[in-house]
């Protein structure tokens, strides 16, 4: 039996199918590992300082404004100008980075 053709070819067979297998899983791996150090560089906030001085800027001066004023009236036109800071930045954020984000995985 161990000398069968047929179960020689099977085993080979085998063989090769886990071997693609094991190179489809690396590709796969691979394309999650991009995509997690490319998001890991999204989340770094002197990204967003650099490549939005003004509408961080204007951020940080709202939040100022709203923790630091002594009337709850101007504390809330604070909060209210954070609040469409917020809104401003992420629009424009959301905008620019309009990217295709799926990822294809074969099956096996």
């Amino acid at each position: 039996m161990a000398n069968d053709p047929e179960i020689k070819v099977e085993i080979d067979d085998a063989k090769n199918e886990i071997d693609d297998a094991k190179e489809d899983l690396r590709d796969a791996l691979h394309q999650i590992n991009n995509r997690v150090e490319e998001h890991v560089a999204r989340l770094r906030p002197d990204r967003g300082i650099r490549k939005h001085p003004v509408t961080t800027t204007c951020i940080a001066g709202a939040l100022g404004f709203a923790l630091g004023s002594d009337s709850g009236e101007a504390a809330l036109i604070g909060l209210l100008a954070l609040g469409a800071a917020l809104m401003l930045s992420r629009e424009k954020v959301d905008e620019s980075e309009k990217v295709d984000e799926s990822v294809e995985i074969e099956p096996i």
